[in-house]
């Protein structure tokens, strides 16, 4: 019934020649940057130096031209570190047996009994009843259920399952060309880009925060970082980009109609077609909420149960949806469920930490840091600076990659300084979440940009919410660090 992405369910269009040739390009580019720094003239570079920054450029030039799938980028640290050694591979493999991988696994099981039963398409439906038919009401309503919604989920998630209701919607109302119509694309680029900046309230909104909290616990604090410390440390920076993305929709968009014809009609067609809650449904709820209450009740019994952290919490309830049984069925089968994990995020993640494992062991984090120190010495510049990077980066690469790349800088600088890095990590993690403006900066950009959003207009108006929400980061950052202590915790 729901409206599918335009890719799909269409023959694919013949490549032009120069598309092949680009690809094979950026595909060379990669190891060619790489060996270029194995013989850069630096003196001071040494050889893992020089092997951990090329492997930088290269992983970098991949996950922004994509000549390869991101998560096959993703295995690159395990197959250069073992052919170039330069520092032992148990310090690389680490990465892809990381315990995060572990929470990344049981969330996603959780969220596939969500899908199966459809539990994701109920809530969104329920929060949009009696939202009314006002096109700049539905737009901004929309926008604050992704944005809560991906506190929770990732945001690929979010956009995954609320496009597909919105596209339904909007065809229900008569508006079939995304492209042309200013509401359409409104309407999706809201829930996109609520789905990124509501992502960094929790570290359950997506492996960017987990591969945050990793590089914090094993570079700065060297102890467990508590799901509760991220929230309440994060809770400004989120409310505050999330405020200013809100005003700049309410007046940046500009609908062609005032109405949306047929929408409430819509929504209770669906609601009545859904029928009652199964306990199916139910129990899927239960156990994820269960998974998040046990994460971020951890202070409470983490003297009785050490091992029992975020990570193994909900893979217990995610391997409970195995077990449960409802109406004689489980609430999740194995066939089912290895279709819906997303394992090209996995290796993604695992990327991402074997990288900045990479440039912290072989030093060439310090030695960028040390370029940068001079850049460093005011804090305001600095977070100015920074903040941008995330923001800039954001805009052409995922945000896993973003965090990939910048952290492990960010915490080297720092700590060079003699200063605490901790709040410069925390307003890169929000701006590693503003990518708006292509549909390569996010994995909702790219659901969005799917289903046929006029991609001119994401340009154009994802740059100036991006600069905003820059800003704001800066400013909301900035005087947290100067009057909060506790805003440099961890």
């Amino acid at each position: 019934m729901l409206m599918q992405p335009v890719a799909q369910g269409t023959p694919a269009a013949p490549r032009p020649a120069g598309f092949e040739r680009s690809k094979f390009l950026h595909l060379a580019a990669g190891p060619v940057v790489f060996t270029l720094m194995l013989f850069v003239p630096a003196a001071t570079m040494t050889y893992p130096v020089r092997c951990g920054l090329g492997l930088l450029l290269w992983t970098a030039w991949w996950w922004i031209a994509r000549p390869v799938h991101l998560a096959v980028t993703g295995l690159l640290p395990l197959a250069v570190a073992a052919v170039f050694n330069f520092m032992p591979i148990g310090g690389v493999l680490a990465a892809y047996a990381d315990e995060l991988i572990v929470l990344l696994f049981g969330a996603n099981l959780l969220t596939a009994a969500w899908h199966r039963w459809g539990l994701d398409q109920r809530i969104a439906i329920v929060s949009l009843r009696g939202v009314g038919t006002g096109t700049t009401r539905l737009i901004l309503v929309w926008y604050g259920i992704a944005v809560l919604l991906a506190a929770m989920v990732p945001r690929s998630v979010v956009a995954a399952v609320l496009i597909p209701i919105v596209i339904a919607m909007l065809r229900y109302s008569g508006i079939d060309d995304l492209w042309n119509s200013a509401f359409g694309t409104a309407l999706v680029l809201a829930i996109s880009w609520g789905s990124s900046v509501g992502g960094f309230l929790t570290p359950m909104g997506g492996a960017p925060n987990l591969l945050a909290m990793k590089f914090v616990q094993d570079t700065v604090t060297h102890h467990e970082f508590l799901f509760l410390t991220w929230v309440t440390r994060l809770t400004p920076l989120t409310l505050a980009v999330v405020a200013v993305v809100f005003v700049y929709i309410r007046f940046a968009f500009h609908p062609e109609i005032r109405e949306a014809p047929g929408s409430d009609e819509y929504f209770t067609e669906q609601w009545k077609a859904l029928g009652r809650m199964k306990s199916s449904e139910k129990w899927g709820l239960m156990l994820f909420v269960a998974a998040g209450l046990a994460a971020f009740a951890r202070p409470l019994y983490a003297a009785a149960l050490p091992g029992m952290t975020p990570a193994f919490a909900f893979l217990l309830f995610g391997m409970a949806c195995f077990l449960v049984r409802s109406g004689g069925e489980a609430l999740l089968t194995w066939e089912y469920a290895q279709g819906q994990l997303m394992w090209g995020l996995f290796a993604v993640f695992a990327g991402g930490t074997a990288l900045g494992a990479i440039l912290s062991k072989t030093g060439a984090a310090d030695y960028l840091a040390g370029l940068l120190v001079p850049y460093a010495h005011s804090s305001f510049t600095a977070m100015m600076i920074f903040t941008g990077l995330a923001v800039g980066v954001a805009q052409i690469v995922s945000n896993v990659a973003t965090v990939a790349i910048l952290v492990p800088v960010a915490i080297g600088v720092f700590q060079n300084l003699g200063m605490n890095p901790m709040p410069f990590v925390y307003a890169i993690i929000a701006g590693s979440h503003c990518g708006f403006m292509l549909p390569s900066s996010a994995g909702s950009s790219a659901i969005a940009a799917g289903y046929g959003v006029n991609l001119k207009t994401m340009f154009i108006k994802g740059f100036w919410a991006a600069l905003a929400a820059w800003a704001i980061t800066v400013a909301v950052a900035y005087v947290s660090m100067l009057i909060w202590p506790g805003f440099g915790d961890a």
